[in-house]
């Protein structure tokens, strides 16, 4: 994905794609608040964006919701949905660069 306004403070969050750390439940709710779209834009590291990568049927099922979401919500640009990040690395880069651009963690 990519951001239209990379001007804007970033809302981001890093978790598996499960029912349990919610991701689907905060881009659903980002993607509801036309004032939380103005001001800032939403990326998140999770899971894989191809549902044929996994057995898991909870994953499978997170992986569509969350395409789902992002076109009901016509995110893209708005939104950045990376998958999930092994290198320590980059990972610790991301961290930095939210809080450089002064932008939120959640979790």
């Amino acid at each position: 994905g990519w951001l239209i306004d990379q001007s804007k403070p970033i809302i981001f969050s890093m978790a598996r794609l499960d029912r349990v750390k919610n991701i689907t439940g905060l881009v659903e709710w980002y993607g509801k608040s036309t004032k939380l779209r103005e001001l800032v834009n939403l990326v998140v590291v999770a899971g894989f964006q191809a549902a044929q990568k996994f057995n898991d049927k909870e994953e499978m099922e997170e992986i569509a919701k969350m395409h789902w979401l992002i076109e009901k919500y016509k995110l893209n640009g708005q939104m950045c949905w990376i998958s999930s990040q092994l290198n320590r690395a980059r990972n610790g880069e991301l961290y930095r660069y939210i809080a450089d651009t002064r932008g939120a963690f959640v979790q």
